[in-house]
């Protein structure tokens, strides 16, 4: 039998830990759910004593209109693992809570494709100025497989792939890609990590085995992930090849190989910052040489060869003033635009000693601005320009754009949209193109191409509440273009004179709204003015895009 002395220490002992689990669980039970969950700002400076993870699967199963494959799409999908989430998530527990951390952890949980909605929420108030924050996540449906067999002018293209978007979980990208055509066959093998093992580095290789060839690409990326990071680092090494096509009124007329051969290697500093604004510098150098070869249908020559190797060194000002909207470029999802401002400067030397054709300099500069004009209109505008001289070359590109948003209600609104773009001295791979997803939507894809462009489009949308099947989110839109390019060389293929041209159309927008690319399928009913004879009549375009 234990002695007495034995037993006194042991149920103390006992008696200390039932205490300690009884006021643990007292003091968890005094927590209390919070209201306005969404509002940092409140909790400001209190200390986080818990940070918690509910993760939801792809398809919601209580949901009307819910069938079999849903439940097998769950079933057979893997969540996203907690420790993936938490490698994104700027804050921990015992930190004292910033407004600022939380809403940036779900911006930049946002930007991961495998997510379809995160919402950081502090969910629970507890005694002694405690909170408990609650990351709550959707998952995408990642695994995407990707079939395709044409034949057209007597030759035949197939491509078999599979892209798995977040591999067992971790917000790892694989992909596997077969392509076969009469002149080659190819291989590739692409791996991604956007954040490895949660030290905020990128990796993304490529691998391509071709019958003309091989392809790499290596890139390892520490960006500035967040506004008051303090430095940011990237390394690319690159190569590859592809051919080009050139085309008159939308019709090929001319095709070419492209080789590309680029190699940069950069780093950036925060120089000054405030509570919502940073300075950076950037200092760099780049290997960028292009290569063109004939193929068997090239009829009208190749591009000059060109080498632009360069060292550079640029300047950036970012104003973060964040705004979760709906409908802008996407609809039914929450989009982060930024009202402040954003703008870049970069000067670069074009350096013999790393490859280039001759001595010389390049400068560019972008701005953007979004503007909140009323609490139902906004503008959102960019411009960049660029100066490359050297001794047989001075080519300007001026850009401009302006995208007028003007919401009727939250299902309602007109867009409006005006381009312009000035070239000078283009590279011939590189010249300006009007027609199918760059604009013109009632004509082929390169319809016009040259050295100046000018694009006006409005557009009414409606953002319906159908859903079919939880796979595809239904819009509708009516749109008019008008546009045109010009200023280009008429003894190169493709260059298209000097008419105005004019579409109307209206369409379906169907958004892959459970899947990782977010792909949406236009498919309009058009009616072309000017061009070609051929375009009198009306026509079916399907395209996919990442827009409205």
């Amino acid at each position: 039998m234990y002695s007495l002395s034995l037993l006194k220490p042991l149920t103390a002992a006992v008696a200390v830990l039932l205490l300690s689990l009884s006021n643990t669980t007292q003091a968890s039970e005094l927590c209390s759910s919070v209201e306005n969950k969404a509002d940092f700002s409140a909790y400001q400076g209190q200390t986080i004593k818990e940070v918690r993870f509910v993760r939801n699967d792809v398809f919601d199963l209580e949901q009307p209109n819910t069938y079999w494959f849903h439940r097998l799409a769950n079933r057979t999908h893997i969540i996203t693992t907690e420790a993936t989430l938490q490698e994104d998530v700027l804050f921990k527990t015992g930190d004292a809570l910033d407004a600022a951390s939380l809403a940036e952890t779900e911006r930049l949980l946002r930007t991961r494709g495998y997510l379809r909605k995160v919402e950081v929420r502090v969910t629970q108030q507890c005694p002694d100025q405690q909170v408990i924050v609650t990351i709550t996540s959707w998952d995408n449906w990642s695994l995407l497989p990707k079939i395709s067999a044409s034949r057209e002018g007597g030759e035949s293209r197939s491509t078999f792939g599979l892209a798995e978007d977040n591999l067992f979980g971790s917000g790892n990208q694989i992909n596997l890609d077969y392509e076969h055509d009469s002149e080659r066959t190819s291989y590739l093998l692409n791996f991604s990590s956007p954040n490895m093992f949660g030290s905020h580095w990128g990796l993304n290789t490529r691998y391509a085995d071709k019958s003309d060839g091989e392809s790499y690409l290596i890139a390892v990326e520490k960006p500035f992930y967040r506004l008051n990071a303090p430095w940011s680092f990237a390394l690319t090494l690159d190569q590859d090849s592809q051919d080009i096509n050139e085309y008159l009124l939308g019709d090929e007329a001319n095709e070419f190989q492209k080789q590309k051969r680029f190699f940069d290697i950069q780093g950036g500093l925060k120089v000054s910052a405030a509570d919502n604004w940073v300075q950076r510098v950037f200092v760099g150098a780049t290997h960028n040489e292009v290569q063109f070869e004939e193929t068997p249908d090239t009829l009208f020559g190749t591009p000059v060869k060109r080498d632009l190797s360069q060292f550079w060194l640029a300047w950036q000002y970012l104003q973060s003033d964040y705004r979760q909207m709906f409908n802008i470029y996407q609809f039914n999802r929450v989009e982060d635009i930024n009202l402040g401002w954003q703008a870049d400067v970069k000067l670069a030397y074009l350096a013999p000693m790393l490859g280039a054709d001759d001595q010389g300099w390049q400068v560019t500069a972008s701005a953007y601005k979004a503007t909140e004009l009323t609490a139902d209109n906004y503008l959102l505008t960019s411009a960049s320009a660029s100066q490359l001289e050297q001794a047989d070359l001075s080519q300007t590109l001026i850009k401009s754009h302006m995208l007028w948003i003007h919401k009727f209600d939250p299902q309602h609104s007109l867009v409006g949209q005006l381009t312009y773009q000035y070239g000078n001295d283009l590279f011939r791979d590189e010249r300006l193109s009007l027609g199918g997803d760059t604009g013109l939507r009632a004509f082929p894809l390169y319809y016009q191409t040259g050295e100046r462009l000018a694009l006006a489009t409005m557009e009414y949308r409606y953002y319906s509440n159908l859903s079919i099947a939880q796979i595809f989110d239904v819009g509708y839109a009516t749109f008019a273009d008008m546009g045109r390019t010009w200023g280009d060389n008429p003894d190169l293929p493709g260059s298209s004179g000097d008419q105005t041209l004019y579409g109307i159309g209206a369409g379906i927008r169907l958004l892959s709204s459970h899947s990782s690319r977010g792909t949406m399928i236009h498919i309009d009913l058009t009616k072309a003015y000017g061009g070609d004879d051929d375009l009198s009549g009306v026509e079916w375009r399907v395209l996919a895009k990442q827009s409205f």
